[in-house]
Order: structure tokens, then C-alpha cells, then sequence
């Protein structure tokens, strides 16, 4: 049939599941996709994590290396080498030019007095209460008791800087006979011995045992709030710690561009999410029209007493109505389908029939009005007036003919009688 069924409008709840299905898979979609980057970002900061304290340990046990060959090269200088100023300046340059964070060499005689000092005057950067005590005498006497090499604590010098000393005893024949000073500056053995690919990743200071700054690699400030580590800097010790903060460096490319392309897979989902709600919404909009529309269509098809009649192209019938069925006393079911001959053809005007529903066909049927005579199922003739159209689809293209019908028996009949009367009032006038 032309017009079929249109199903009934879906049940609400079946509706709502319609929509709820998609919004439960997006917000699942989305808590994957979150749950994925805390995870990838969980990752890297742990990385990064276990990169800085690689990193630190690594600049710790260099700095204790050098401290140590430091020690031994200090306790190289003997008394023959402190013996001429000369020979003590030459070696105290030698150590100086090596770029450990040494600052001074001095030699100190068994008695505690300075004998040799390269270069300047032993307190010549010395501020503040300090001044005056250097070398520390305390740490000399801990170094000769002990017999090896003892540091002091560090106190402040000019510049906002800070110094300690190592004071090294120096033997001979099993005594100690002068103690050889190396005094170091933190700032200087920052600059010297931190490499510049870890000066870029994170800034470097030394801390004392309240947390405060005693010097830096860098003067740019880090992120407090990032991620840090801490170790003990020993030698010196003295509560002194090496406290590292990285600088907040760009997330890697393909990290930023898996971010980007979930967080775009996401929004494009969420977007087409949207469209097809608005897709269904019309198309449920159109639907819902369309079944009025039909109710509407139907409810007059089956109360006008006009016969409709639809064929195709081959004159196979397509359509018909409540009325035409009334018409010729059969079902809708079995005339759908149908190809000529006609069940409501009447035998005796097969060929009158044929070649009027040839004609129709070909296109070189009447145009206006005409008659013809059906046959009800029971047998029963009965006299209809049609009109023929063309039946044209959405597209302009001609898919059948749809014809109205009109029974006229009764008027017919009518219009005889009404003629005999005529005739017989007439005769009788004349009688």
C-alpha cells in the first residue's frame, strides 16, 4: 500500500532509557579519560621524582669526592713546600685554579701561628663576629687531637656568602708539625662543581640546620610548591644540607597532545552526543506530525463516500479506500496486489474494461468525467462516475493513477423514473 501504519510513538520509559544509556557512557567515558591523565600525570611526577634524587645523590657523593681528594691534595703541602713563599704560593695557586670552591690556603705551625697565606690577609672577606678567628682554633685542635682532617662551621663573609675550613694535619716522622688550612666558599663550590645541564633542570642551595639559604646556584627562584629533595652535606656536615627544587619545565609534546586529544575525543563526543539528540528530537517531532497528519488523512478517508482507488504503473493496485471497498463488496486485502482482470469487472464488458484501463495506462484515457459499470461481489451491477489523475510522487516522478469514484446507481435510477413520470404526465395531457 501507498500509505502504510506508522508504529506507535515509544513508551516513555523506554525513552528515557534511549537517553540515559549515552549520558551513563559519557560520563563514563569521561571519568576514564580523567582517570587516565591523573594516572599518566601520577606517572610522570614520579619520574621526575626519581629523576631528581638520582640527580642529587649523584651531585652529593661528586661533592664528597671532591672534598676528599681535596683533603689529600691539602695534606701534600708539607713543611718543605711551606718552607719559601714561593714554593707555598705555587701550590696554593695549583689548588685554587682547580675549581673546587677553594677560596684561601694558609700553613699554620704547630704552635697555631700563620706562616703562609694565598692570597690576601686570612680574614680579609671575614664579616661580623667571625672576623678575627680565622682559622678557627677550636677546629685545629680537634684536627691534631683526632689526627685527620676536621671541618669547621660555616660563618658569613662579604657578598652574602658564606665559608667554612677544613684544617688538615701534616706529619712528619709521626708528628704533627703544622696544620695546612683550605678555606672554601659555598657559593664558589656551587658554581664550580655543579654542571650546567643540572643548573638548568633545578635550583641547587646549601641550607643550614634552620632551613635557611646559605647559597645558591641560581638567583632565579623556584616554585616552592613543586616537588623537592633533601640531603645531608657532608663534608662539611655541621647541619649543612644540599636542597634541590627543579624549575617547572613545559610538559613533553606527546604528553600535552594525548591531553589535547582526549580532551578534543571527549568534546567531540559530547558534541555528537548533542547532535543526535537533536537528530532524534526532530526526527520524533517529524514523526509525531506525521502521525496526525495521518490520523488526520485517515479519519477523512473514511468518512467521505468517495471510492479511492490507486494504481501503478503496470495497473497493479496499490491503495484503496474504506469507501471504494463498500463500493464492490471486497476487502482492501483483496484488491491490494491485484492485476487486471479485475474481480469487480463485469463479465460481460471485460473487453469495454480492458481497453479502457489500457488507455488510462498509456496516458490516452478521458480527461474529464466518465462512467462505468462494476460489478459488486454479490453479483449486483451498480453504475460509478471516475476521474483519473496522476499520481505523483515527492520527487515529480509519475508512479500510477489514483482515481475517485462516485456511485451514481441510485441517481441513475432516480433520474429514470423521474423521466417516466414526465412521459406519463405528458400522455395524459394529451388525452
Amino acid at each position: 500500500m501507498i500509505f502504510d501504519d506508522i508504529p506507535p510513538a515509544p513508551r516513555s520509559l523506554a525513552a528515557n532509557w534511549f537517553w540515559l544509556l549515552p549520558r551513563i557512557a559519557f560520563a563514563l567515558f569521561v571519568l576514564a579519560v580523567g582517570a587516565l591523565l591523573l594516572h599518566y600525570d601520577k606517572a610522570e611526577k614520579e619520574e621526575q621524582r626519581s629523576i631528581l634524587i638520582s640527580d642529587v645523590l649523584w651531585l652529593e657523593q661528586d661533592l664528597r669526592f671532591l672534598m676528599v681528594r681535596q683533603e689529600e691534595v691539602l695534606g701534600q703541602i708539607g713543611l718543605q713546600q711551606a718552607a719559601s713563599a714561593a714554593s707555598f704560593e705555587a701550590h696554593a695557586k695549583a689548588l685554587i685554579a682547580g675549581k673546587a670552591g677553594l677560596r684561601q690556603v694558609a700553613w699554620v705551625d704547630a704552635g697555631g701561628s700563620i706562616r703562609r697565606i694565598y692570597p690576601g690577609e686570612i680574614d680579609a672577606y671575614v664579616v661580623g663576629e667571625a672576623r678575627g678567628t680565622v682559622p678557627s682554633r677550636e677546629t685545629g685542635r680537634l684536627a691534631k687531637s683526632l689526627g685527620k682532617a676536621v671541618y669547621s662551621a660555616p660563618y658569613p663573609i662579604v657578598d652574602n656568602d658564606w665559608q667554612f675550613e677544613v684544617q688538615v694535619p701534616v706529619f712528619q716522622a709521626g708528628e704533627i708539625v703544622g696544620l695546612v688550612v683550605g678555606i672554601y666558599s659555598l657559593r664558589q663550590i656551587l658554581d664550580d662543581s655543579i654542571p650546567w645541564w643540572l643548573a638548568e633542570r633545578y635550583r641547587i642551595s646549601v641550607t643550614d640546620s634552620a632551613g635557611a639559604t646559605l647559597a645558591a646556584r641560581s638567583k632565579i627562584a623556584a616554585k616552592e610548591d613543586l616537588d623537592h629533595y633533601e640531603i645531608p652535606f657532608d663534608p662539611p656536615g655541621h647541619g649543612l644540607s644540599l636542597y634541590a627544587v627543579p624549575y617547572r619545565e613545559p610538559a613533553p609534546l606527546a604528553g600535552r597532545m594525548l591531553s589535547a586529544a582526549l580532551v578534543l575525543l571527549a568534546l567531540l563526543v559530547l558534541w555528537s552526543l548533542w547532535a543526535l539528540r537533536r537528530h532524534v528530537q526532530q526526527r520524533l517531532a517529524a514523526e509525531e506530525a506525521l502521525r496526525t497528519e495521518y490520523a488526520f488523512r485517515k479519519a477523512m478517508e473514511d468518512s467521505i463516500q468517495i471510492g479511492l482507488r490507486a494504481r501503478d504503473l503496470d495497473g497493479r493496485i496499490t491503495y484503496v479506500n474504506p469507501a471504494f471497498c463498500r463500493m464492490v463488496g471486497w476487502e482492501a486485502e483483496d484488491l491490494v496486489g491485484r492485476k487486471p482482470p479485475m474481480p469487480y469487472w463485469p463479465d460481460e464488458l471485460f473487453d469495454e474494461m480492458r481497453t479502457i484501463h489500457d488507455r488510462i495506462l498509456a496516458g490516452k484515457g478521458p480527461t474529464d468525467v466518465f462512467e462505468l459499470r462494476f460489478k459488486r461481489r454479490n453479483g449486483e451491477l451498480f453504475d460509478v462516475l471516475i476521474r483519473e489523475a496522476p499520481l505523483i510522487d515527492a520527487h515529480g516522478r509519475q508512479t500510477g493513477w489514483m482515481g475517485s469514484l462516485v456511485d451514481i446507481t441510485e441517481r441513475k435510477r432516480a433520474e429514470e423514473l423521474a423521466r417516466q413520470q414526465q412521459e406519463r404526465l405528458q400522455a395524459t395531457s394529451r388525452l
